[in-house]
């Protein structure tokens, strides 16, 4: 008997426990976006810190040059 008690009093606070979780994070849900913003625009500045501001730009001539030369 005291082991189930212990089984539903463990269940209902974790229960409650992930419910409250969820209402926080559904209340203050655009502070989390922005801090992902934020977080994110910071690690686009130091990827662009790193590897220069034209690391993974691809132009379209580039791609052009591909084309023509396959087609030759």
């Amino acid at each position: 008997m005291k082991s189930w008690f212990k089984i539903i009093s463990g269940l209902l606070i974790s229960l409650v426990v992930v419910g409250a979780v969820t209402m926080l994070a559904i209340k203050y849900f655009d502070v989390i976006v922005r801090g992902f913003d934020s977080l994110r625009s910071q690690v686009a500045r130091k990827k662009e810190q790193y590897f220069g501001a034209d690391c993974c730009d691809y132009d379209d001539d580039d791609d052009d040059d591909l084309t023509d030369a396959e087609e030759v």
